[in-house]
């Protein structure tokens, strides 16, 4: 195996077990989000920290209700993430590939962006998706 997937998958164990261990609701050595704190608005990626942990301890309604672009995001970054596994074990490309298409940025941005509007939106029911 490469040396970079070791090293990417020593440091993905790494910070699992920091982040099972240490909530960022209780431990505040944790980076805080710039864009909430100094415009007191949420970011796409605010509450991802709270999410992963919940996720970790197998709290999938909390979770999404950090961050629900993130719980949304992870079947499709474990597909693309078998995808390459498969690939590296089989040294075959794979031809219907999702992430390869040149509309899937556009998706993903517009998708982006739209929860970012949304989740900062104080009315019911886009309150919900707030941080």
């Amino acid at each position: 195996m490469k040396l970079k997937y070791i090293l990417g998958l020593i440091i993905a164990v790494v910070l699992a077990v920091v982040y099972y261990k240490f909530n960022p609701e209780v431990y505040h050595f944790f980076p805080e989000c710039p864009f909430h704190k100094f415009l007191h608005l949420d970011c796409p990626g605010c509450g991802s920290q709270r999410a992963i942990n919940a996720l970790l301890h197998l709290n999938v309604a909390k979770a999404i209700d950090y961050n629900l672009l993130l719980v949304m995001s992870i079947p499709l970054l474990l597909m693309q993430l078998s995808v390459k596994v498969y690939a590296y074990f089989t040294q075959q490309a794979i031809v219907l590939n999702f992430w390869h298409k040149p509309i899937t940025p556009k998706i993903i941005f517009a998708l982006v962006m739209l929860f970012w509007v949304a989740r900062n939106i104080p009315f019911k029911p886009f309150n919900y998706l707030a941080a």
